[in-house]
């Protein structure tokens, strides 16, 4: 498995979004400093969703909050080379997984 998949214990942020394909997908932010430095997904979705949410991860380390605001669901499958047409929408979970994240991390401080 990848290296961005896993629950974290105690992060900054976290979200849990349910896409319309039924698809679950939790995700996990620790911010030191304004920055990300450690990104983490959950979900028992197909291998899709899960190379989306790794690729939303590796995109969202060392990016501010304002930067991480910017990565687009073209960004994380572009990342990722190929993504066929019918898992655009596995790109679009993981952007809103990482944007809700955030989100829960602007409203704490």
């Amino acid at each position: 498995m990848d290296d961005y998949f896993g629950r974290m214990n105690d992060p900054s942020a976290s979200s849990y979004v349910k896409g319309l394909c039924g698809e679950e997908m939790e995700f996990y932010l620790f911010i030191k400093d304004g920055v990300i430095i450690e990104a983490k997904y959950y979900t028992e979705g197909c291998e899709a969703t899960r190379s989306c949410a790794a690729a939303a991860a590796a995109l969202a380390l060392g990016r501010t909050g304002k930067e991480a605001m910017k990565i687009s669901a073209g960004e994380v499958a572009g990342l990722l080379g190929k993504l066929p047409a019918e898992h655009t929408h596995c790109a679009i979970l993981a952007v809103m997984a990482l944007y809700k994240a955030l989100a829960d991390y602007l409203l704490k401080l």
